[in-house]
């Protein structure tokens, strides 16, 4: 029995030569394609039922990381497999965290991205080699921080918050506090962790989540 896909990205070009693509396996069938995350759902709500979903991050509309929380919730049984020209930390993590089974980049060659299908229609994960192994961990959504740091609950939630990208005024806007209660808990996380920088705040938390 085939594998179904369903291609969702915003450049047509980009749909056509990963139909091809995937034409050439025997085992998986296209069986739909849109260009944002609303034409996704409405292909499901239409009736199609694929096993594997390739998306975009960047669509308008509805972009890729919303397009995969819906999925989440509303059709877990379907995989989102993204497919993206970014590898940056902060969108593999948000991607993941909103429930995303695998991340490949667009230059994918052809047999690993139909690997990547098959992987992720087994249960497991499947990245990219050019995304850093310490996000496999973010997955892992239970795992806390090293007990050897003495960062409060809050402190925690906004380090996870910082390592996705957010902003001080974003992570205030979302945790209802003010950018001054923010500014200050970064302050605070730095000095516990003895780390200077945003960027050393990701590797660390990558490597304790």
């Amino acid at each position: 029995m085939s594998i179904k896909v369903i291609i969702a990205d915003d450049h047509q070009l980009f749909i056509d030569g990963i139909k091809s693509i995937l034409s050439k396996a025997l085992e998986i069938e296209t069986i739909g394609e849109a260009n944002n995350g609303v034409e996704v759902l409405k292909l499901l709500e239409n009736g199609l039922s694929p096993d594997i979903i390739l998306t975009d991050i960047r669509m308008p509309v509805l972009d890729g990381v919303s397009l995969t929380k819906t999925l989440t919730k509303d059709y877990p049984k379907i995989k989102v497999l993204a497919l993206s020209m970014f590898d940056q930390t902060p969108d593999v993590i948000e991607m993941l965290d909103a429930g995303a089974k695998g991340y490949v980049t667009k230059n994918v060659e052809k047999k690993e991205l139909i690997t990547a299908i098959h992987t992720l229609v087994k249960g497991d994960y499947f990245f990219s080699d050019t995304i850093p192994k310490e996000i496999k961990n973010w997955f892992n959504k239970e795992s806390n921080l090293s007990q050897e740091s003495d960062l409060t609950k809050r402190e925690k939630e906004i380090l996870q918050l910082i390592v996705k990208g957010r902003t001080s005024l974003e992570i205030a806007n979302q945790l209802h506090l003010s950018k001054y209660t923010i500014d200050t808990h970064r302050k605070n996380i730095h000095k516990k962790l003895g780390i200077k920088t945003n960027a050393g705040l990701v590797n660390y938390a990558l490597k304790h989540l």
